[in-house]
């Protein structure tokens, strides 16, 4: 599929609409020297009638966070989140102007709420010259290796693209306000999504380099290989590889690491070293059954590159996590 500058905006559902059909939206936008920023995770799901954005704020390393929920509506997200494409590619601007509850929740979560009493605001542009990384021929190769065993975790057919770059904007969580600076990550997908079956992967989304460079090394584990996609965008274009793996020390769970190495193998022969800063877990009862993202925003290195990443783990709750959620989930 090529990208179009409509590809930025949001997507109209197809008609007759398949069932789990969402576009999703994910924005992270962070600062290492003053532990500030922003997380924000959108999905829109017209066939249940609902749109959702967990929403983390940061300020001096102090969290609030909720979940606003609103029907869907085409054209239109939950009604205390704004996302402008103003250049296609190259600007957006993200505004936010809500309540959310302050620290985390259960099991540490943040967004399990759908609102608070500490106010979080954001006024924030994000600029990017950076290649798009598209990773949509790469996700579709992953879904059909997945497939082939159907008694394994199984995800559903997307496209999906990814950029990295600078931001820059005002914070709030509640009396604390920053002006401030850094290094975002963002991703835009839409398609049939529906992760079940124990499902596992990683995500582990980089800029580096002032926002020179962008990385994203995708993948489900699968007893002792990888299926992935791994690329990397910089001034002279988009480079891939298959060969990806993703180590999570000690080991991979909801806050559970503090260091996470991945390998992009041939032909790009590279390893990022990641340094978790702090973890941003939350719930995504919509993507599929007990399903969370453990986000651990990290201070990130490629030889002498540094710069900021999400090391991802994706997975579902246990029984006996999911009993702890439940009511969150039921909310949201």
């Amino acid at each position: 599929m090529t990208l179009h500058d409509d590809d930025e905006r949001l997507h109209a559902p197809p008609d007759p609409l398949p069932g789990n059909w969402q576009e999703n939206l994910f924005f992270i936008c962070w600062d290492l020297s003053t532990v500030s920023g922003l997380v924000v995770h959108v999905q829109r799901a017209p066939g249940a009638d609902v749109q959702a954005a967990q929403v983390a704020v940061a300020v001096d390393g102090e969290f609030a966070s909720a979940t606003f929920t609103a029907p869907y509506r085409a054209g239109m997200l939950v009604p205390e989140f704004s996302a402008v494409p103003v250049e296609p590619w190259r600007r957006w601007t993200l505004e936010l102007d809500g309540k959310g509850a302050a620290g985390p929740g259960p099991l540490g979560l943040l967004a399990t709420q759908p609102g608070g009493d500490t106010a979080i605001t954001a006024d924030l542009t994000l600029q990017s010259n950076l290649p798009v990384a598209d990773f949509a021929a790469g996700l579709a190769a992953v879904v059909e290796g997945m497939r082939a065993d159907s008694s394994g975790p199984q995800m559903g057919d997307q496209q999906h693209y990814e950029q990295g770059g600078t931001w820059q904007g005002r914070l709030r969580v509640g009396d604390r306000e920053r002006s401030t600076a850094g290094l975002f990550v963002r991703d835009h997908s839409w398609g049939i999504r529906h992760e079940h079956s124990n499902f596992q992967a990683f995500w582990t989304a980089c800029c580096l380099d002032g926002g020179r460079l962008h990385c994203n090394a995708i993948g489900i584990p699968r007893g002792d290989r990888v299926i992935g996609i791994g690329m990397v965008a910089d001034e002279s274009g988009v480079r891939s590889t298959t060969h990806v793996a993703a180590d999570f020390h000690p080991a991979p769970g909801i806050g559970t690491y503090d260091r996470t190495t991945v390998r992009y193998g041939e032909p790009l022969g590279l390893t990022l070293q990641a340094e978790t800063q702090c973890h941003v877990p939350i719930p995504l009862p919509l993507s599929g059954p007990n399903r969370y993202d453990n986000n651990a925003l990290s201070r990130v290195r490629i030889g002498d590159l540094e710069g900021f990443g999400v090391m991802e783990w994706a997975a579902m709750f246990s029984d006996d996590e999911a009993r702890l959620v439940k009511p969150s989930g039921e909310q949201q």
